[in-house]
């Protein structure tokens, strides 16, 4: 938006100007594209990287070579599955943004071409000097009764386009909530830990135990899978980060010294080569004799790099200040002692104060919807807030251990900042403006004389570079100091955090980019028109409107031509990438980022400005028709080039993933843009009623009744799809229910049978305590009562002898228990009493490992010979996938794991499956409480193999240190082929 300045709406108002800005933006479209064919097939890494970067799964259809083969292969090469598969539905949906706004604005530009461009033109004189473009305007129609009837066709148009964009509106809704739908239910997504994951803020202390929040939510569908309550870790995080930056400056230092034995070696070879050559005679007869590398060692290491020249810093702050210390061993020993520190501090963070936050796992993802829905607390603000889809990585653990009070006091003041900041932004906005106009300045601010007297250049340096350059660093801080609000407002997920600084953008690019520009001509003119007349801002709005169209235009031209042609050249990235890889490629790490980090889309900021390129067709779409044209170009390119971006360049990280909540909010944008356009035409008529009150009055309200339409549109829409918007419904888990109904007539030739239909019951109480509780906790209490268990199920086999009557009879218990309210608080008091049971045989398995292996195996070779009842056999689906593996692939004690029946899961999707993603216990605890330490990644330096020298000598002090995977070359260059050895490997870059 920093082409948007409100002194320049005057001087923009002519044909001639338009006509330039359209041939230079075309211009520079045409250089753009030619620079993204002839760069596209050299670099690759810039324009295709998701050809071969990812692993082979999640890789892209790569274009052909040909100049312009590619263009008909981008549109039909990626399917709308394979885009949310590799880069999620936020991706995909914002496609489908520019594809309905590319139809919108097709039917706007064909329906006003043949409508509203003739009545402005057909039968009007033509005024001397008149420019071309201002003959398709609404101002063209002169102000007589003769011609107000022609206004009754942009009153006609105005309705049928506003009616089109909420037929849109209503059937992209309809079918975001179905793809949003299967996208939370796809396997792909719901095997992830996020599906079944609630955070809960502003949780009382009575509730600060995993027992007493388990009785809590037992009500939720499928039960609870795990609880992690947040408590204070302050000093143990403090800790946790000055490790981080330590790990972080050794590995540089460390990096540096191999390149400074690897220059130093290179000179000295160089220096070798030079003193042969001067040995002529010696040449002549016996050759040149290379020099010896002798075997690596610290002499050689020594010799190579003196400890002077080694790497030192300085310990204060920001490393300006302090005690000047030779970093690798005062980081070696640092790290070290840090080490002790960090495993001694958590060993007492269960002991840390519970600072109102927990994060709770379902069995099912339908019970996590569940509980995120319900009103949680009989206290004002207690437990109000509870978030879904929660991943680990997207959680802002500093803005977790706010009360509510104080919550809600920060999001207030946050956005009255907000507000408060479009105010002010408008001051340097204006001082920055006036710059652009040096020789009125001087004369009227006498104290600035002296610039129009300096030299030559300088006046045509203040005029015309500084101002777009000031403009351009000004609103390039503007969303840095929209995140640091939304940041302030103690919002816990960075989803959710870019999700309010879209708001903020949009509202922000709304008044200052639209509003302001259209009121006046200039800062001061705005300032007057709302101190002398403020009820009559609106009719100041509506008559400067029409005026401001050819600025709007050009504006539009610039952004949707040159503005998308950048987009896909990506001439910045390339300059970056080069920056990047010479100066920030020293480490394994940062090589690491350059080779295979992918860039990504900050729709925050992205959809808002498209939002408002909408907001000014809209409009103008009837004032002046010729911008319709434009905007449905502009969408055009925009929508080639974020295809392009987001199917072979972009990689949207899963973390950020928000289901496709932006789109939403720039629908509710589409209906701003419809309410101005609608409230400037009803100000527009009445203020024609003096020259022709009757048709002029008319028309106004008509005008007005349809801002009752479409509020009443927007009302019902979002009123419809609010709900089944944020949550999945009931109604899944019905037709889930209703699909394995079916498949069990289709493999048994029979009906379900009540007891099955029991057991398919999601609400079941016995069903559940036995599934979720009995069987997967009952294992960790086999050290204790192996006896015991192996005669229940002796006994239990003995009675369910005969099948038929133990299914009587187990209906008919279950029964009994529903009419029976003292049975079933009988039955809480024993899953409260199995609970307790469960964790205090959790805390015995560590030391008595060995015989709990052996009793499970026992058991389970009991269930194999069906020596088992049959619930235990039934339930074994569910329990399948209790195994997991710590963050760093140590074995965890499994849970119980009987042989898979012939019954199926609870539902296709909401339950655990052999297909789930693997169950971290830490997986929501602050890092600092069980991350290790990062490997020390240093590159191996082939030529003189110092690296292992050094990796040795980090083992020897305690450090976790590796140089798999990185390689430093003759130059001292550091390439990589793979992440970090202390992470997971899943493959790609086969370039």
């Amino acid at each position: 938006m920093s082409a948007i300045n409100a002194d320049d709406v005057g001087q923009s108002n002519t044909t001639k100007t338009f006509v330039t800005a359209l041939v230079a933006n075309v211009a520079l479209l045409a250089v753009e594209i030619c620079a993204f064919v002839i760069l596209r097939n050299r670099l690759g890494r810039v324009y295709s990287p998701r050809t071969f970067l990812p692993p082979p799964e999640k890789r892209a259809t790569e274009l052909p070579n040909s100049w312009w083969r590619w263009l008909p292969a981008l549109l039909i090469v990626e399917s709308p599955a394979k885009i949310i598969e590799n880069n999620g539905l936020d991706a995909y949906m914002f496609l489908r943004y520019l594809k309905m706004l590319i139809w919108i604005f097709l039917v706007f530009t064909l329906s006003t071409s043949l409508t509203i461009i003739p009545v402005d033109i057909v039968g009007i004189p033509r005024a001397q000097n008149e420019d071309p473009i201002d003959r398709v305007t609404w101002s063209h129609i002169p102000e007589d009764k003769m011609y107000s009837k022609r206004f009754s066709a942009h009153v006609l148009m105005i309705y049928l386009l506003t009616f089109f964009v909420i037929y849109m509106i209503r059937r992209e809704m309809l079918h975001f909530v179905d793809v949003r739908h299967k996208f939370l239910v796809s396997k792909s997504h719901s095997r992830l830990a996020q599906a079944r994951t609630v955070l809960i803020t502003n949780v009382p202390d009575e509730l600060a135990n995993e027992h007493d929040l388990r009785l809590f939510a037992s009500f939720v569908p499928g039960g609870i899978d795990r609880v992690w309550l947040y408590r204070d870790t302050k000093l143990l995080n403090k800790l946790f980060q000055r490790r981080q930056d330590a790990c972080k400056k050794l590995e540089a230092a460390e990096s540096k010294v191999l390149k400074l034995a690897t220059v130093a070696w290179r000179k000295k070879e160089h220096a070798h080569r030079k003193m042969q050559r001067k040995k002529k005679q010696d040449k002549e007869e016996q050759g040149d004799s290379p020099l010896v590398l002798p075997p690596p060692s610290r002499e050689l290491l020594n010799e190579l790099v003196p400890e002077s020249d080694r790497p030192t810093h300085r310990t204060g702050l920001l490393g300006l200040i302090g005690k000047k210390v030779e970093t690798i061993p005062w980081c070696t020993e640092e790290i070290s002692k840090l080490n002790e520190e960090i495993d001694d501090a958590r060993q007492h963070t269960a002991k840390g104060k519970f600072l109102g936050s927990v994060f709770i796992r379902c069995n099912l993802q339908l019970g996590a919807h569940v509980l995120a829905q319900c009103v949680s607390h009989h206290r004002p603000l207690s437990m109000r807030d509870k978030w879904m889809e929660t991943s680990p990585k997207d959680v802002v653990w500093e803005n977790l251990d706010d009360g509510a009070l104080e919550m809600t006091g920060r999001y207030i003041t946050s956005w009255l900042a907000t507000f408060g900041l479009i105010v002010a932004w408008a001051f340097p906005v204006a001082a920055i403006g006036s710059l652009s106009q040096l020789d009125s300045l001087c004369q009227n601010v006498h104290w600035l004389k002296w610039l129009c007297r300096a030299p030559i250049p300088v006046p045509g340096i203040i005029q015309g570079i500084l101002p777009p350059l000031l403009l351009a660093i000004l609103f390039a801080l503007l969303p840095l100091v929209l995140r640091a609000l939304a940041w302030y407002e103690c919002i816990p997920r960075y989803s959710l955090i870019s999700i309010s600084v879209y708001r903020r953008f949009f509202l922000f690019l709304l008044i200052h980019g639209f509003l302001i520009v259209t009121l006046s001509t200039s800062f001061t003119a705005l300032v007057h028109d709302i101190i002398s007349t403020p009820t009559q801002t609106v009719q100041h709005l509506a008559q400067r409107l029409p005026g401001a169209s050819i600025f709007f235009l050009t504006y539009m031209v610039t952004q949707g031509l040159a503005g998308a042609g950048a987009a896909l050249a990506q001439l910045f990235p390339v300059v970056l990438h080069f920056i990047r890889k010479w100066f920030l490629g020293r480490t394994p790490r940062q090589a690491y980022s350059v080779t295979f980090m992918m860039p990504s889309a900050e729709f925050g900021l992205v959809l808002p400005r498209l939002s408002l390129l909408a907001t000014i067709g809209f409009a103008y779409s009837v004032l002046n028709p010729v911008i319709n044209l434009f905007a449905l170009l502009s969408y055009l390119m925009f929508y080639l080039a974020f295809k392009f971006l987001l199917t072979q360049v972009y990689d949207q990280p899963e973390s950020m993933e928000t289901g496709g909540m932006y789109f939403p909010m720039a629908i509710s944008n589409l209906f701003v843009g419809l309410y101005i356009a609608q409230l400037c035409l009803a100000c527009l008529f009445f203020l024609k009623a003096a020259q022709s009150p009757g048709p002029s009055v008319a028309q106004g309200v008509m005008m007005l009744l349809l801002i009752v339409i479409t509020a009443m549109a927007h009302f019902m829409i979002s009123r419809s799809f609010a709900p089944i918007t944020n949550f999945l419904p009931m109604s899944l888990a019905t037709k889930k229910m209703a699909k394995r109904y079916e498949k069990h007539q289709q493999r048994h030739g029979a009906p379900v049978t009540p007891d099955e239909e029991l057991d398919l019951n999601l609400f079941n109480r016995r069903g559940l305590r036995n599934v979720r509780r009995r069987v997967a906790r009952l294992p960790k209490q086999l050290d204790k009562t192996l006896l015991t268990i192996k005669d229940k199920v002796k006994e239990e086999g003995e009675r369910l002898a005969s099948p038929r009557s133990a299914k009587e009879k187990l209906l008919d218990e279950q029964q009994r228990e529903a009419k029976d309210q003292a049975d079933r608080e009988a039955a809480e008091k024993d899953a409260a009493a199995m609970f307790k049971e469960a964790e205090e045989a959790q805390e015995q398995a560590e030391e008595k490992d060995a015989r709990q292996k052996t009793a499970e195996r026992a058991v389970m070779d009991d269930l194999q010979n069906g020596d088992a009842p049959e619930l235990y056999r039934k339930s074994s689906a569910v329990s399948r996938t209790s195994s997991r593996k710590s963050d760093k692939g140590k074995n965890v004690p499994p849970r119980f794991d009987a042989p898979a029946p012939a019954v199926e899961s609870l539902s296709d999707d909401d339950v655990a499956s052999d297909e789930e993603e693997e169950q971290d216990d830490h997986a929501f605890d602050h890092p600092s409480t069980y991350i290790k330490q990062p490997w020390i990644w240093i590159p191996e330096d082939k030529l003189l193999g110092l690296s292992r020298l050094l990796v040795d000598d980090l083992h020897a002090a305690g450090i976790d240190a590796s140089d798999v995977g990185a390689v430093m070359d003759k130059k001292g260059i550091v390439e990589v082929t793979r992440n970090p050895p202390d992470e997971d490997w899943s493959g790609g870059h086969d370039r």
